[in-house]
């Protein structure tokens, strides 16, 4: 209770201060009122740090906080309406010289009076409560050790990203055979992973179905995270959205097993049900009942995990694993990656020692592990050690969940400072499970006046803290990363359920999170409440909702209350609402004069009313899309972050006059510049504070460089990713106009990524281009160039130190790529640059162009002829490196390119993609790439030879071959070397190419073949070629494709039979025939193709008839039948009348396309 009021205590003193030193503040007379109210919050900030140490023993002081912390909301309630006035006013006079006319119509001295009144009402109290302190016998604690105890300093302790794999591997496969088993008697067995609290079940389920036999053996795997709330529309609900349906908010249970039936029609489908708590036998009965209802393949599998052994009962499980501890072995690696990460604590034998006996304590359980090594990650020093292994915590005779909780508020307990725990509290008003976006989760943390700029010592923005903050929390594995990129870092998180209940119980009351029917008392002390899955009934009395409400979440259900809801809630701070129902935003909202942070990207709402504009205290606004902005809407001078969660590229069509005039923007969804007013590229010319990323679209409306510098962008350091996009070009701009326009654009050298699209000019602008050598975007990480029409040359990017990923399309009118590309310097710059690069010794450090280059794309490039070497000039002593670490490269539409680059050094090369290159002659020493994986030619490339006697032919898993004729002899003759090949495609018309050495392809898993000679009058299957004796025939192909399960051929019009040869292919799981014209009818041995799921026939004009109804029944797994362009069969199966229909009417996902 004692934290929660103090920060309730600094937020106060946060938003004094500023008013107190506001001119508005002295012309209204109040300003020695504020001065004075600050000196008793810091009083009494002084007695909280006493109450804080005697509030466990005495209820006296426990009813003393109480009532003080209603006093703080009503000081922050009345700082807040007098803050709200000081906005308006500046909104009001923002155009005139200086502030005046306080007190006209719109601002009566009845204002004035009132609010002094208030702000000497709250001092009264304050003073009141400070006689009540002493009288229960509080004190002050001097207030330079108050301070001290909750300095702010800047946290830059790093995120770890340690496995949570360890030591479970074998578990993992243990749950996997039970999982791919079919020893099981009845349909749609439930296997359970049992384990306490925080010992790692949803990661070991996690880790299950990302396993490649789970993937592999089932189509459909759908996750719903169930805890306590075991309601059977809600659960068939969330396997909808896990199956990636949209739209499903609807409580009628028909209606969603018969969503889930079509979705699942034929499907083999795993379902997790994640921490399930329901013991209770009838509600699973209902549950199954659906289940059973929804159908799907056989071999579909339910996988459970519960922390009781009551609750598998209840399931009635076939399979039980029940999850181990972890050894100690492994215990001490997971506790080694956290403790002693870099930054972190030295490993010296001292620590060493403490630690194994710390962690003995926490019994192999994982979280405990992770939660203490996190802590101990901080602590340096031997005796802090020390001091957690004596600590009280470990008086529990086992880590059970109590225990675990106890080394969670230990953690807790430990964070650095008061405002790292209040934040942490907030996480409470997410649901269990819930993923929490990074950016919105400190959003919410700044609305809520949990962080301000002032903690920073003035150097750092409220994102940035917020940012410490996170990391922070992360470090301590209160929060746990969900999902993270290359350029953000992390990007979303969830909290354990123990973890949740911890903040729960740290929030002392103030938040609350509802269920259907809860009823909230009009005097609890809920100050952030989550109504979840409301239908018109969250709470039975609407007067209920407490008066001073500051955070309202509003999830899912059907947003009938809503508006009865806002109408009451007039003090909030924070609203985000995801429901899909609602479709407005009510006008009450614009009477929230604290709102801060407006989140309904998760509505239908495309449309804002006026009063909006009158949100002064606005820093946050998430909406789903606009068509446009109210009229007023650079009112909302204090708007910090404006998204939109439909993508730029979709929604660009909503103009935003006047945005300029928000000065303190940092995140902006696009820019589209128009000649409208208050549209030109010169609004954001104020914007300094924007950070992220920033697209602007439209720039085919700017005339000049002049026009272009106004927006300033060299002086925007914090904008990470740029995108500059015209659309065409206006007929009156020449060419030297247009390049001008490009120049002005340039952004500040800190960018890390940069893409430009439709520009028409005829040059790169200079800040692209090297100058002296060093290229001004040194820290790109990421280019992308598309259609730059005019520009003869690509610019020299072989300089960027940084650079991973590089994308051009559509340059057409670039005819080479040569010295420039690579940024090479000329004869005497290379040698000087060399001389510099000598070692003592005398030999020469090698330059390295491209150093970092990952991925590299050039696409739909017409005109490009030649692509040459970097070369060195012959009487240099140095040498060069190109591309050392490129993993990927796309060469695609290069019609006129006969030669690309040498391939001898590409050594890290994992993946090569060339296709539609029809000049093309030759790759030279592909042999060489002794890292490929993936190899994809063809596409249209006659004229291509290379060598596939690669030096490392084991590497490859994919090959993909398609018209490239002069490749058949050297695939022919290495062909067999693939060994470990799982995906072979080829596209070719001498069938001899492949034929003799596919036996040896073991490993084979999907095979594609065609575009044979229409000469054939056979398909040409391996046995058929290589003259295989047909009594031996069937042993023959077995043994090749023993783990063949994806087959597709293509014919052609003379082919009349498929090859008998595949009715032996057991391990078949999917068989395409296409384009077999001559085929009348599917042979009967298709019946013995017992694994087949999946069967699709596409372009045979001439078939019209299927297998016999003997020979259907028995492809017993037969899930799925496609039928297209195939109008005589289609005609025959015509549902109910067709003379085929009866054959297939038991399938359940048949498609018949004529």
């Amino acid at each position: 209770m004692a934290e929660a009021v103090l920060s309730f205590v600094s937020v106060i003193l946060n938003k004094i201060l500023p008013l107190a030193a506001d001119d508005i503040s002295r012309a209204w007379g109040v300003k020695k009122d504020l001065q004075k109210l600050a000196k008793k919050v810091e009083m009494m900030e002084a007695l909280i740090f006493d109450a804080k140490c005697k509030q466990s023993t005495s209820k006296a002081v426990q009813l003393w906080l109480k009532r003080l912390q209603s006093i703080a909301r009503d000081a922050e309630i009345v700082l807040d309406d007098f803050g709200y006035e000081v906005l308006r006013q500046k909104v009001k006079n923002r155009k005139r010289d200086k502030v005046r006319n306080f007190f006209s119509s719109s601002n009566p001295i009845s204002f004035r009076l009132e609010m002094a009144n208030k702000i000497k009402n709250v001092s009264a109290s304050l003073e009141e409560a400070y006689r009540e302190a002493n009288q229960i016998g509080l004190h002050p604690v001097q207030l330079i050790m108050a301070f001290a105890a909750h300095k702010e300093d800047r946290l830059t302790v790093p995120f770890v990203d340690e496995s949570e794999m360890v030591g479970r591997e074998v578990e993992v496969t243990q749950v996997v055979s039970m999982l791919i088993s079919s020893d099981y008697k009845k349909d749609l067995p439930v296997i359970s992973i049992v384990g306490m609290g925080g010992q790692g079940k949803t990661t070991l389920a996690q880790l299950v179905l990302k396993n490649k036999n789970v993937t592999e053996h089932f189509d459909k795997k759908i996750w719903v995270c169930v805890s306590d709330d075991f309601k059977v529309e809600r659960l068939l609900n969330e396997m909808l959205q896990s199956l990636g349906e949209k739209n499903v908010e609807t409580t009628n249970r028909e209606a969603l097993v018969t969503r889930l039936q079509e979705n699942l029609k034929g499907k083999n489908y795993l379902l997790v049900l994640d921490d399930v708590w329901n013991d209770n036998r009838e509600k699973w009965d209902r549950m199954r009942i659906c289940l059973l209802a929804i159908g799907g393949a056989p071999g579909s599998k339910i996988l459970v995990t519960t922390r009781s052994d009551e609750v598998a009962s209840a399931m009635q499980i076939s399979r039980l694993h029940h999850l181990q501890i972890l050894s100690t072995d492994h215990s001490w690696m997971l506790f080694e990656k956290l403790a002693f990460a870099d930054g972190g604590a030295r490993m010296t034998q001292d620590l060493v020692d403490i630690g194994r006996r710390i962690l003995k304590k926490c019994g192999g359980v994982p979280l405990a592990i992770k939660v203490i090594g996190g802590l101990l990650y901080s602590k340096k020093d031997a005796s802090e050690w020390s001091k957690l292994d004596k600590s009280e915590i470990w008086n529990k005779s086992t880590i059970n969940e109590g225990g675990v909780i106890s080394v969670l508020k230990l953690s807790y307990e430990n964070l650095p400072s008061l405002s790292v725990k209040q934040c942490f509290a907030s996480c409470s008003i997410f649901p269990k499970d819930a993923v929490m976006e990074k950016e919105s989760l400190i959003r919410i943390w700044m609305a809520q006046g949990l962080i301000n700029d002032a903690k920073g010592g003035g150097h750092l923005q409220m994102e940035d803290i917020g940012s410490d903050y996170f990391n922070v929390l992360l470090r301590s594995s209160l929060l746990q990363a969900a999902s993270e990129n290359s350029t953000n870092g992390i990007m979303s998180c969830r909290m354990h359920d123990l973890v949740h209940d911890l903040s729960l119980q740290v929030s002392n009351n103030c938040f609350l999170n509802t269920e259907d029917g809860m009823v909230v008392s009009h005097d609890d002390e809920v100050m952030h409440l989550t109504i979840i899955r409301s239908r018109g009934k969250v709470l039975k009395n609407i007067e209920g909702i407490p008066p001073n409400l500051q955070t309202l979440y509003y999830l899912g259900g059907d947003g009938i209350m809503l508006e009865d809801i806002l109408e009451r809630s007039r003090y909030l701070s924070v609203l985000k609402v995801d429901c899909l129902f609602v479709t407005h935003l009510p006008n009450v909202v614009g009477n929230m004069k604290h709102l801060r942070h407006l989140d309904i990207s998760k509505t239908r709402i495309t449309a804002l009313p006026d009063s909006i504009t009158k949100l002064y205290n606005l820093m946050t606004l998430k909406v789903y899309y606009l068509e446009e902005i109210p009229k007023k809407f650079s009112n909302l001078i204090n708007l910090r972050h404006f998204e939109f969660s439909l993508g730029a590229d979709l929604g660009q069509s909503c103009l935003f006059p006047g945005i300029g005039q928000l000065a303190n923007l940092r995140t902006l969804p696009y820019f589209r510049v128009s000649q409208e007013k208050g549209c030109q590229l010169e609004e954001l010319e104020h914007l300094h504070n924007l950070r992220g990323e920033l697209k602007i679209f439209g720039l085919e409306s700017v005339s000049s460089c002049e026009l272009a510098a106004k927006a300033k962008l060299f002086e925007k350091s914090s904008i990470q990713r740029l995108r500059l996009s015209w659309n065409g070009t206006k007929e009156d701009c020449d060419n030297n106009n247009i390049n001008s326009v490009m120049e002005g654009l340039q952004p500040h050298p800190d960018l890390k990524s940069l893409a430009i699209s439709g520009f028409k000019g005829s040059r790169f602008p200079s800040w692209i281009v090297a100058k002296d050598h060093l290229t001004v975007l040194r820290n790109l990480v990421g280019i992308e160039l598309r259609g730059l029409g005019k520009c003869e040359q690509v610019p020299p990017l072989g300089d960027l130190p940084c650079l991973e990923s590089l994308e051009m399309f559509s340059l057409h009118n670039v005819k080479r790529i040569g010295a420039e590309f690579y940024g090479l310097l000329t004869h005497l710059d290379i040698n000087a640059r060399s001389s510099t690069c000598s070692s003592g010794s005398g030999e020469v450090t090698p330059i390295t162009l491209f150093p970092k280059l990952t991925r590299f794309v050039l696409r739909s490039m017409g005109s490009l002829e030649g692509w040459s070497d970097a070369m060195v000039p012959s009487d240099s002593s140095s040498s060069i490196k190109v591309f050392p670490n490129l993993q990927c490269l796309t060469i695609e539409g290069l019609p006129r390119l006969a030669v690309l680059p040498d391939m001898e050094n590409l050594t890290s090369l994992a993946e090569l993609d060339i296709w539609e290159c029809g000049s093309l002659s030759c790759i030279r020493n592909l042999n060489s790439l002794t890292s490929l994986e993936s190899l994809s030619l063809g596409g249209g490339c006659p004229a291509l030879d290379a060598s596939l006697d690669m030096k490392n032919p084991q590497s490859l898993r994919t090959l993909s071959i398609s018209g490239c004729y002069k490749l058949n002899p050297s695939l022919s003759n290495n062909l067999e070397k693939f060994t470990t090949l799982q995906r072979l495609r080829i596209f070719s018309r001498d069938p001899g190419c492949w034929a003799k050495g596919l036996h040896h392809l073991a490993n084979l898993r999907r095979l594609e073949l065609g575009g044979f000679s229409d000469d054939l009058d056979h398909f040409p299957w391996p046995d058929s070629i290589t003259n295989v004796a047909s009594d031996d025939a069937k042993d023959s192909t077995i043994r090749r494709f023993v783990s063949l399960e994806h087959l597709e051929l293509r014919g052609w019009p003379k082919i009349t039979s498929l090859p008998d040869q595949i009715q032996h292919l057991s391990t078949l799981r999917r068989l395409e025939i296409r384009e077999f014209d001559g085929l009348e009818v599917v042979p009967e041995w298709m019946g013995s193709l017992w694994n087949l799921r999946e069967l699709r026939i596409s372009d045979g004009c001439n078939l019209r008839q299927l297998p016999s109804a003997e020979a259907i029944r028995h492809l017993t797994n037969l899930n799925q039948l496609h039928i297209v362009r195939c109008p005589l069969l289609a005609e025959r199966c015509t549902k109910g009348s067709g003379a085929e229909w009866p054959k297939i009417a038991h399938i359940p996902d048949v498609l018949i396309f004529p």
